[in-house]
């Protein structure tokens, strides 16, 4: 991979500053981040481009979470705004990401198919997506909603911002990602599942902001968590992907990957069942509190 990508990561909010002014430093240095990695972009091979949008995708995934964490204390119309631009951010590279993630979960759930199955399979693929790649318009894109945010970050409003608005965000983040659990695991059907992984994400990305290695033992039990709700969408959307157009696979082929991704998935239930018992075992609001807590002292 050249040039070296480096992983996303966000600036802690100090609880012994003042809220607004690290709000505003912390969102603007992880602007800075993304700007820098894109700035990449010219001189990258396919693996690191691939990086770069992967990363680009997740720091969306991180401003998002911190806007929601804050929604008590902004105003609707402020929110808003910096919820729609942050999104944007993703939304140009959203084909891309999903077709290599694709490739990619074809590539490990096959993994112990026989050469010759492997080698139809990919090519299948690639025919029901299409050739995607990442393109300059699309990255420029990114870059002028980029500063965009970057306008919106420097002019909203945070005076009124207060401990108690993140408290309460932390609290409804809690609340729930338990509800959507208890929704998602009657039946383990895909939507319900996806939303689900979603909140689990946006508490783990929210707890990014205040905590690091002082954070409670649980969070790296949510992490392994989303990591495992991830692992189960991706087998979901590819099983759905290829059965609509069986016409592209052998079916011999079809049924063998269908075998090997009913397995997997099995074995990501398991662990998410696993992993939600030792999680949820505590009521959302004391998670909250003992997050809010770890960050205030």
């Amino acid at each position: 991979m050249q040039p070296e990508i480096e992983k996303s990561r966000q600036r802690l909010l100090e609880s012994s500053q003042p809220l607004d002014v690290e709000i505003r430093c912390s969102a603007l240095q992880l602007l800075t981040n993304m700007r820098d990695r894109l700035a990449l972009r010219a001189d990258a091979d396919t693996e690191s481009l691939n990086e770069i949008v992967h990363q680009t995708r997740v720091d969306s995934k991180r401003l998002r979470a911190l806007w929601r964490l804050l929604k008590p204390g902004l105003k609707t119309t402020d929110y808003s705004r910096l919820e729609r631009l942050s999104k944007g951010l993703a939304k140009p590279l959203a084909s891309s990401r999903d077709a290599q993630v694709m490739k990619e979960t074809l590539d490990w759930v096959s993994a112990d198919l026989p050469p010759d199955v492997r080698q139809r399979l990919l090519p299948g693929l690639v025919q029901v997506l299409g050739h995607v790649t990442v393109n300059e318009p699309a990255l420029l894109q990114v870059v002028q909603t980029l500063l965009r945010l970057e306008q919106a970050i420097v002019a909203v409003d945070l005076s009124s911002m207060s401990k108690r608005h993140l408290h309460k965000g932390l609290k409804q983040t809690c609340r729930k990602g338990s509800s959507l659990a208890h929704e998602a695991l009657q039946k383990h059907a895909m939507k319900p599942m996806h939303r689900w992984r979603k909140w689990v994400k946006l508490l783990l990305f929210q707890s990014g902001w205040l905590l690091d290695e002082t954070a409670p033992k649980w969070i790296s039990q949510v992490k392994a968590l989303g990591s495992a709700l991830g692992r189960l969408h991706d087998l979901d959307v590819l099983a759905v992907q290829m059965e609509e157009a069986r016409a592209c696979f052998w079916q011999e082929d079809l049924d063998q990957v269908s075998t090997g991704i009913k397995a997997a998935r099995l074995k990501a239930l398991a662990e998410i069942d696993t992993l939600t018992d030792e999680i949820y075992a505590k009521r959302a609001r004391k998670r909250a509190k003992q997050l809010y807590r770890r960050w205030k002292h």
